[in-house]
């Protein structure tokens, strides 16, 4: 079981690893498949140097880890992968409120934030909305204790789901020249304050 000091250090490397916008987006594309830095920032848009930085810090915050090294035509190509979810977990969260409720609430605001970000600029990009294959669905419902234990447990079940999306779909990229689509996707479900 792990102590609080080795619990504590766990956020905060986990915050660190989602304190940058770009180490943040590179986590999750490690989450979702083994990538080189090249590979990732083909993916993002990025600059090689910038993402292969972002990569080794999260290798540093345990967040990551080298796979294996290949020659590619005379030099090495390091694979790194994911070691820990891109989420803050239960355990963690519940630390977090205690100790420091006023970050806890920052952090919500920049989880819901980077989605919002992501909207932005994808209208200003003109890519949402230039064709039909988007969906954005909003459904206040109300629920009783149950079944708001059975929508959170669909949220666990969608991102199980589109994991295994975008393993398949990077596995069918991979020496393929397929083009490769960034999505973002964020189904949120969480007790609202009104009615």
């Amino acid at each position: 079981m792990a102590t609080k000091a080795s619990g504590q250090l766990q956020i905060e490397s986990h915050i660190e690893a989602m304190a940058h916008p770009l180490r943040h987006k590179c986590w999750i594309v490690l989450h979702g498949r083994e990538a080189s830095p090249k590979e990732i920032a083909d993916e993002l848009n990025a600059d090689t140097a910038l993402v292969s930085h972002h990569v080794k810090r999260l290798v540093k915050l345990n967040c990551a880890e080298l796979v294996r090294e290949e020659k590619v035509r005379g030099t090495i190509r390091h694979v790194y992968k994911a070691t820990r979810r891109v989420l803050v977990d239960v355990d963690d969260w519940n630390r977090l409120i205690e100790e420091n409720p006023p970050f806890a609430s920052h952090l919500l605001c920049t989880f819901m934030q980077s989605q919002l970000d992501d909207f932005r600029q994808s209208v200003q990009a003109g890519v949402l909305g230039s064709d039909d294959r988007w969906n954005i669905t909003r459904v206040p419902a109300v629920v009783d204790d149950a079944g708001l234990d059975e929508a959170l447990g669909l949220v666990d079940r969608f991102e199980a789901q589109l994991i295994e999306i975008v393993r398949r779909s990077a596995k069918r990229r991979d020496g393929a020249d397929g083009e490769a689509i960034p999505i973002s996707a964020c189904l949120s479900i969480f007790k609202s304050a009104s009615r």
